[in-house]
């Protein structure tokens, strides 16, 4: 279980937070990296005061190596400063070009984790000198682009001229897939909607139950619920969300929705505030079919473990 991410991060798994924004925070981040994995906070769009309780959380919890995740395309030089006063040991950056912000990262020892969809972004990522390429596949949950599952993408990777450590995301939620991601030769594996069932991810516990009674056909990639909330993502990308009645509506008739959100906005953020299944977004990925409960991030991890070291024998 040594590997380029283990060694650079000086942690004891190849398993990473994936940096689930207003799902990911301090205390899920801290338990993560507490049990031997690389906690990551997700920074979501920028709210400055809840960024600021999240970081000192995570600060407050752990002592071992954790990391905070961007949202590239509205990352602002305020929020990345914010979060380097914290010192943390990574950041990983989402959706849009890094290139600006990599001369204000050179000043910090932190690595520079970069999440891509096609084999294009791996070799310009690998120009840049990232240090990790997240290559996400489109069975991953929340938000995304490209046409490429994970380990197709993975596999891709490896065959080009890159020796950038490469980390699998998308579609992993037990030790069976990472194994199958390291034995195509991932350096380690970032995991999402398994830890967004855990007691400290920041979600409704209805929420999470969702992602125990649903499997990987009840997922669809869509825009309705970024729509509805009038967050404005660049073009080409969408977002795997559980299906409800609010999709099945919507979803093929985004423009009408789009013309008609004053009107169906409050009801869509009362059912986000009662956590209503019918109504509400919960982001997931294909692997919901492998989580059968809610659990402790820490025990989750240490599970995850167990089960990869029997499957890479």
């Amino acid at each position: 279980m040594n590997t380029e991410l283990t060694k650079q991060m000086a942690i004891n798994t190849p398993i990473m937070l994936a940096p689930m924004g207003s799902v990911a925070g301090g205390e899920l981040a801290a338990a993560v990296s507490n049990a031997g994995g690389l906690g990551m906070i997700g920074v979501g769009y920028g709210d400055t005061d809840w960024l600021d309780e999240q970081l000192s959380i995570v600060s407050r919890k752990t002592n071992k190596p954790w990391g905070v995740g961007f949202i590239t395309w509205c990352l602002t030089k305020e929020i990345l400063l914010q979060v380097l006063s914290y010192k943390p040991h990574a950041l990983m950056f989402s959706f849009g070009d890094i290139s600006p912000w990599l001369e204000e990262i050179a000043k910090h020892d932190v690595a520079v984790f970069s999440q891509i969809h096609d084999l294009a972004g791996a070799l310009e990522a690998h120009r840049l000198g990232v240090d990790f390429i997240v290559a996400q596949g489109t069975e991953a949950g929340g938000h995304g682009t490209g046409q490429r599952t994970t380990l197709s993408l993975v596999r891709g990777i490896k065959k080009q001229p890159i020796d950038t450590p490469v980390i699998a995301a998308g579609g992993i939620a037990d030790g069976r897939a990472v194994a199958a991601a390291l034995k195509l030769g991932a350096e380690g594996v970032s995991v999402g909607t398994r830890f967004y069932a855990s007691f400290e991810a920041l979600a409704h516990y209805r929420m999470k139950e969702r992602l125990v009674e649903c499997g990987g056909d009840d997922t669809i990639r869509t825009q309705v619920f970024d729509i509805i909330r009038g967050i404005n993502w660049p073009k080409g990308y969408n977002a795997r969300a559980i299906t409800n009645k609010f999709v099945a509506r919507w979803h093929g008739d985004e423009q009408r929705l789009r013309s008609s959100i004053t009107k169906h906005q409050p009801a869509f953020y009362l059912a986000q505030e009662n956590a209503d299944p019918k109504v509400a977004m919960v982001w997931a990925g294909e692997s919901i079919d492998s989580i059968f409960n809610i659990e402790e991030a820490g025990k989750l991890l240490e599970q995850m473990h167990r089960e990869t070291l029997r499957h890479m024998r």
